[in-house]
């Protein structure tokens, strides 16, 4: 068993890696974070009577801030965004204020 200097290590280097990774991540958004919390809070607004399972409330929110769909859309996707309530579900697990 490691002793605890050595455990303390481990926990840094993983803290290290972590931080490194989401640095990378946050490196690629396709518009900033502010940006996308105001997505999550307008489709959080937005979806109060249901999703129709498209991306519809996601395309207006961006059209109406001048974004081209077309580099934020296949980027909600690799989060599992693939409707507006993936977007807010499976999107803002991961990219939420924290």
């Amino acid at each position: 068993m490691a002793d605890k200097t050595e455990v303390q290590r481990r926990k840094e280097l993983r803290r290290a890696a972590e931080a490194k990774q989401r640095a990378s991540e946050e490196a690629g958004l396709p518009v900033s974070k502010e940006t996308l919390w105001a997505l999550f809070d307008y489709l959080d607004e937005s979806l109060a009577d249901g999703c129709d399972h498209s991306l519809r409330i996601t395309e207006q929110f961006l059209s109406s801030r001048k974004i081209q769909s077309e580099l934020v859309v296949p980027w909600l996707g690799e989060y599992g965004g693939f409707c507006d309530c993936e977007v807010l579900f499976n999107v803002e697990e991961r990219w939420g204020r924290q």
